[in-house]
């Protein structure tokens, strides 16, 4: 059986069938996430902090009725985009080897509300990122990028960020929280 493509023997009306059929399965692939042509972005610094389950900070906001924990960020100066992983270790037996866990984590802004009329709400926690979807399907990484035309989500120097994990689990865990940005990070257990 031949399998090669060929036009020279098709009439116009047939050959302008074939281009639009080839045209439409080249935007199918190209559009179905089999071709990739988003380029990862790299940044100028990596901040790092961990938090062990002791002195992890416990969050009154749960992820899906779970215990959460949370840690603070400022960034220096503004930026154009910035990206966040949590990981989460424990020591699995005896002999100190130890394994990882999935972690489930949000990102949001803290605005001052004080400013707008509504004065009973003090602070406002935007939030401007997640590494999961609605059917729980993960990512390591979340990349978050600036948009100044929707000032909640601009990655500016002026406001406090909160991260908000979980691993869903009680394991004696040890987290690591990444932030990579194009300026120095600065960690905080409280805004």
């Amino acid at each position: 059986m031949n399998c090669m493509l060929t036009t020279e023997h098709r009439g116009p009306a047939e050959h302008n069938a074939f281009s639009l059929l080839l045209a439409a399965a080249l935007s199918a692939t190209l559009t179905s996430g089999c071709v990739s042509i988003q380029k990862e972005r790299s940044f100028k610094q990596s901040s790092v902090t961990t938090v062990s389950i002791e002195n992890a900070v416990p969050c009154r906001d749960m992820i899906d009725r779970y215990t959460t924990y949370m840690v603070y960020f400022r960034l220096e100066k503004p930026v154009d985009a910035l990206s966040v992983s949590v990981t989460a270790e424990y020591v699995a037996d005896i002999t100190g080897a130890k394994k990882s866990r999935k972690t489930y984590f949000i990102v949001e802004k803290i605005v001052d509300m004080s400013r707008f009329k509504n004065r009973n709400l003090k602070d406002l926690h935007a939030e401007i990122g997640r590494n999961y979807d609605a059917d729980w399907n993960r990512g390591k990484e979340l990349t978050l990028i600036s948009n100044d035309t929707e000032p909640f989500k601009s990655l500016d120097a002026d406001s406090t960020y909160r991260i908000r994990f979980t691993a869903f689990a009680l394991e004696n865990f040890e987290f690591t929280i990444t932030v990579n940005a194009d300026c120095a990070v600065t960690f905080a257990n409280a805004p």
